[in-house]
């Protein structure tokens, strides 16, 4: 469990009474986070949440991979991007592989070896 001391501290002694490993951390921003979790020898971490997570690694330029699903539906609203953030420069991302899969298309972009930086669009 990775958490900060503002975090009560009756769960986290609930969670080490429990054989929960606690790691009690200054803030719970990106680098925080993925660097404890290379402290510990895990370097690669698999995210699964929602736009302002992944604006925040992507911001802080912690995306080497993006895996994005492409449905056949067609839907209506006010949700934003993929991805909500301050902005940040765009990076360049390579297509790494495509599924199909009835209709639905699953892509897989790796970022580019040189991690080169996308000029952003004039006007």
């Amino acid at each position: 469990m990775l958490t900060t001391a503002a975090a009560p501290p009756d769960r986290r002694a609930a969670l080490a009474d429990a054989g929960g490993d606690v790691a009690v951390l200054a803030d719970l921003r990106p680098p925080t986070l993925l660097a404890e979790l290379a402290r510990r020898g895990l370097r690669r971490v698999l995210c699964e949440g929602g736009p302002t997570l992944l604006g925040a690694l992507v911001a802080a330029d912690l995306v080497d991979e993006l895996c994005l699903t492409l449905s056949p539906l067609l839907a209506a609203g006010r949700a934003g991007r993929t991805a909500v953030s301050d902005p940040a420069p765009p990076r360049s991302m390579q297509l790494a592989g495509v599924l199909e899969e009835d209709g639905s298309l699953l892509l897989r972009y790796t970022r580019r070896a040189d991690r080169t930086l996308v000029d952003p669009p004039n006007g």
